[in-house]
């Protein structure tokens, strides 16, 4: 599929929410074959919209269980307190100061069409072996022309978002390690194309969550997503250490930990409210 049909079946989907400006910008990228869900090979860029049809199927690939959990039921219908993204990063290094990312990925967890958002990213500068051994994401695979430069994601990006925001209320994006990891790097890459976060953009850190419910059940040992998945029995939909992946894991582990701490949407919320300030990069 050509980027032009691909940006055009985006240019549809956001309707009137995107203006056309920012997407004629992108018409220079070139065409290449699309990035499959399950593949991770040597392909050509694509930014890659997919509908989630097992949605509400259960099993471990399915994100949300056949009837969701109290806090995700406030996330339909015309009364969603808010638009709840997950989301996971990959890049160069740990340290944002020093390091650009690679890889972005989003799944909406209101579910539906074209509800993930992922892309390969040039960070403009090598990858340093021991990443690539992390999570195969190499030098040849992102520092290539057809490979989109942050600041050339971006307009995608708000637009998307704004698709599928809620009109009046805000999108709140959950990683695993916002608050030291994603979300620093994140605002630096916003500061870089000269962009400001949007001031309706909240984040959780649910590594902070798995902590919290850890502690109130007395429980000992790690809350990473790989102990996690293996403490609720979940499985893997891809590699470990990479964007979209990651963001499935997520998916299937948040709804447990907000059940233990009986969290609902508006719980996560006020989570959010007091871990705004990590937007600030000091």
């Amino acid at each position: 599929m050509s980027l032009v049909l691909r940006f055009n079946l985006l240019r549809d989907n956001i309707q009137r929410n995107c203006p056309v400006r920012f997407l004629k910008q992108h018409s220079i990228f070139s065409s290449g074959e699309l990035l499959q869900p399950k593949s991770y090979e040597k392909r050509h860029f694509t930014t890659k919209l997919t509908e989630a049809g097992s949605w509400h199927k259960t099993g471990s690939s399915s994100c949300a269980p056949a009837i969701p959990p109290p806090w995700l039921q406030q996330t339909y219908g015309r009364d969603q307190s808010a638009t709840v993204l997950v989301f996971d990063l990959e890049t160069t290094g740990y340290l944002h100061r020093n390091n650009r990312i690679v890889e972005f990925a989003l799944r909406d967890l209101s579910g539906g069409k074209n509800c993930t958002f992922e892309t390969l990213i040039n960070p403009g500068r090598g990858v340093p072996e021991y990443i690539a051994e992390l999570n195969q994401i190499t030098t040849e695979l992102v520092c290539r022309p057809d490979v989109p430069r942050f600041c050339d994601v971006l307009p995608i990006l708000l637009a998307y978002v704004r698709s599928r925001q809620a009109p009046g209320k805000p999108v709140l994006w959950v990683a695993h390690n916002a608050k030291d990891f994603d979300v620093p790097f994140v605002n630096l890459e916003f500061s870089r194309c000269s962009a400001q976060v949007p001031e309706d953009w909240l984040f959780v850190d649910s590594l902070c969550l798995a902590k919290k419910l850890r502690k109130s059940d007395g429980r000992k040992g790690l809350v990473n997503l790989k102990a996690l998945r293996e403490h609720y029995g979940i499985g893997s939909n891809g590699p470990a250490h990479r964007a979209m992946p990651d963001v499935e894991a997520l998916c299937a582990i948040l709804p447990k930990i907000c059940l233990g701490l009986k969290l609902t949407c508006d719980g996560l919320m006020n989570e959010a409210m007091r871990f705004c300030d990590a937007r600030k990069v000091s």
